[in-house]
């Protein structure tokens, strides 16, 4: 049973501050009610702390020496913020309490449980608040009864104060004086007799109900809401009865002009005073706020339960506070099994780093939110990209103690922008292998023109050496050994003889002639044989060098993409101007610059050949550029209409009916590879077109650009 009681005044002090020496004379009600606390919920130590009237504490054992006694309660300043009952299951476990001079010193306080002490209109009295030694928690009664002691104890704090109200006016004053007090008094004061009658009311009070002099004892009913009336006449009536010290919450009035008001009462008696005093408040203000204070927490509460994005309140420990269900199913979670984890249980661990550092800066003060892209860990293993948005909750200026975080689940989001990568590097890699074909097509094409004149060559010979005479030698030979030893007199004397030397003449001419004309076609042969190894040679060189970077003269490559073209342009009639201008050699990838000129260099032929001009032209200009060198492939052919300008480089895009729109959208990924660009200008249809390729002189200068 709890025996012994102490208190200390605590005036004006905030819950948790450091507490003066105690006081002389204890309120003996307040150490009944700390003691009947301690006694119903099981607790070898509790404590009442109401500002103006100290703290009153009470233990099970003997009375607390003032060293033991606590220097400050980190308990009781969260007590006072919560709406309801504020309990700590086991303060050992607790970040906020472990370290604090209650749990580790003498007292070894483990579980805790209080409340504030409210008056109707909201206002804070103070705490009440019970202490244990091991981690129980309450049970259901224990925490209804404590609940209803701390409503016990606002009674009697109300209670206090107007009997020093009342003292104040019935003391060391005259009774002109006491009087006018009363009819002046901005609450309603009555005073009614041990049966219940009033015998005395003040100006305010007769205003409230609206009574005039001969007016009957329950007149004042009549001004009272017709919805409380009958209640509030059952309740004075059984008071009248049973005269105890009452308090009448929340009845309304309702005046003539329809204006409701809501009133507090309380009755008390008074010692040395026959009956008892009683005084009404109009509290209809504090009820209004009260309850635009719960519409909001309403409002509230279902735009966090109900809301379309996770929101999550978060300690600075870490720990999860709060967080509503659509939180919950982002990670395929109930809330009891989040109840007692932490972000970093769920957060994947290779963002856990970085988000943790963006927190820290938060925390810090260092940014005011942090928003970031991070990935969730679900209960099924998975991982769930989610965007955030967290920054500090601040509340009157203080310190901040916690977070509130905004998630958005971004899966999908991040799912399509992988599979979108995923196809343009498909897309990349066709386009390349598109571009590569092109410059393959080009070497073919050439080698097939060459292997055109190496077939003619070859069957001139083939037909000269058909209609060769060479057989006539034979027969002449054969001739002149029918004769022999006769073989002289046959030429000198015989007709046929005498024109063996006429033809040997012929003969060696026509051989002569035939020796010539394979000579040359030989020689034909092979020069086309060497070009066709060259262009081949040419070929292997540029596709072993593909993906490897190497330092060259821009003259060399642009005279490369013309070799390859070569044969085209004399079939037909393209006249090549070469204007080269002194610029630095390059470093790059020499197979995608060719790959890119060689398609230039095709697409200015045929839109040459296809314009029909006589006086068809291809330039090729070298010249230096701002962030490197500058080709530009210039043509006097057909043009490019204006509408087509902005469509030239998309994929699939052509104007050729054999064309497969591959070539200038694989050039222009080719040259913003190399770091360069490539464009197009033209002045429309019939005016030709001019497409410039702009390169770095170095991977670096590409890099940086």
């Amino acid at each position: 049973m709890i025996s012994q009681s102490m208190d200390r005044t605590a005036v004006g002090r905030a819950p948790g501050a450091a507490a003066p020496q105690p006081a002389a004379d204890p309120d003996p009600t307040l150490v009944r009610l700390a003691r009947l606390a301690a006694s119903a919920c099981g607790c070898p130590l509790a404590s009442i702390a109401v500002s103006g009237l100290g703290e009153a504490w009470c233990t099970s054992t003997a009375e607390l020496p003032p060293a033991t006694l606590p220097r400050c309660d980190p308990f009781a300043a969260y007590a006072a913020r919560a709406e309801g009952l504020f309990e700590v299951p086991d303060a050992a476990l607790d970040d906020r309490f472990r370290d604090s001079d209650l749990v580790v010193g003498e007292l070894a306080i483990r579980s805790y449980a209080g409340c504030a002490l409210r008056t109707a209109g909201g206002d804070s009295l103070g705490t009440l608040a019970v202490y244990g030694r091991a981690a129980p928690a309450l049970s259901p009664q224990q925490r209804a009864s404590l609940l209803l002691i701390a409503e016990q104890t606002v009674a009697h704090l109300e209670l206090h104060s107007r009997m020093t109200e009342l003292s104040l006016l019935s003391g060391a004053r005259p009774a002109e004086s006491a009087a006018a007090l009363l009819e002046s008094a901005p609450v309603a004061v009555y005073h009614a007799d041990s049966a219940g009658n009033i015998i005395y009311s003040n100006p305010e009070y007769r205003r409230i109900f609206g009574l005039k002099l001969g007016d009957g004892a329950d007149a004042w009913a009549q001004r009272v809401h017709p919805d409380d009336r009958e209640f509030m006449m059952r309740t004075w009536a059984d008071f009248c009865r049973q005269p105890v010290p009452s308090r009448f919450e929340g009845y309304r009035t309702l005046a003539g002009n329809g204006a409701i008001r809501h009133y507090s009462e309380q009755v008390v008696a008074v010692a040395g005073v026959p009956g008892w005093v009683g005084t009404i408040t109009d509290v209809t203000d504090t009820v209004a706020a009260r309850d635009d204070l719960r519409r909001a927490e309403t409002l509230f509460r279902n735009m966090f339960d109900q809301a379309p994005i996770g929101i999550v309140y978060t300690g600075r420990s870490g720990k999860f506070l709060r967080f509503n269900q659509t939180f919950c199913n982002m990670l395929g979670c109930t809330a009891e099994e989040l109840a007692d984890r932490t972000p970093g249980d769920v957060i994947c661990a290779e963002d856990a780093a970085r988000v943790s550092a963006e927190l820290e800066r938060l925390w810090n003060g260092e940014v005011q939110f942090v928003d970031l892209e991070k990935r969730y860990i679900r209960q099924d293993g998975r991982e769930l990209w989610v965007r955030t948005t967290t920054s500090l909750v601040r509340e009157a200026g203080a310190s901040p103690e916690y977070s509130v975080e905004f998630c958005r689940d971004i899966s999908v989001r991040k799912d399509t922008a992988l599979e979108l990568e995923r196809v343009h590097k498909q897309l990349m890699t066709a386009s390349r292998q598109a571009g590569m074909a092109e410059v393959a097509t080009n070497v073919l094409h050439n080698v097939g023109n060459i292997l055109n004149s190496v077939n003619i060559s070859a069957s001139l010979v083939i037909e000269r050496v058909k209609q060769s005479k060479a057989p006539g030698v034979t027969r002449l030979a054969a001739l002149l050994q029918e004769k022999g030893a006769a073989a002289g007199e046959f030429i000198a004397n015989d007709e046929r003889g005498r024109r063996i030397p006429e033809y040997l003449a012929s003969l060696g001419e026509q051989l002569m002639n035939d020796q010539k004309m394979a000579l040359e076609e030989l020689a034909s042969l092979r020069e086309n044989m060497e070009h066709i190894k060259d262009t081949v040679a040419m070929q292997q060189s540029y596709a072993k060098l593909c993906g490897v970077t190497e330092t060259v003269a821009v003259v060399d490559l642009v005279e490369d993409s013309l070799r390859l073209n070569a044969g085209a342009f004399v079939r037909h009639g393209v006249t090549l101007r070469r204007e080269f201008s002194e610029v630095p050699p390059i470093t790059v990838d020499k197979h995608k610059v060719l790959q890119i000129l060689v398609n230039l260099v095709r697409n200015a032929k045929y839109a040459c050949d296809e314009s029909g001009r006589s006086d068809k032209l291809l330039t090729l200009r070298i010249e230096a550029a701002p962030a490197g060198v500058r080709i530009c492939v210039i043509d006097n052919g057909v043009g490019i209409p204006a509408e087509n300008m902005s469509r030239l480089f998309t994929h699939g895009f052509t104007t050729r009916a054999s064309g497969h729109g591959f070539g200038l959208h694989s050039g222009a990924l080719a040259a913003q590879e190399l770091g360069g660009s490539l464009q197009v200008k033209s002045d429309g249809p019939g005016c030709g077109a001019t497409f410039i390729l702009e390169l770095p002189c170095s991977p670096a200068e590409s890099a940086g650009g």
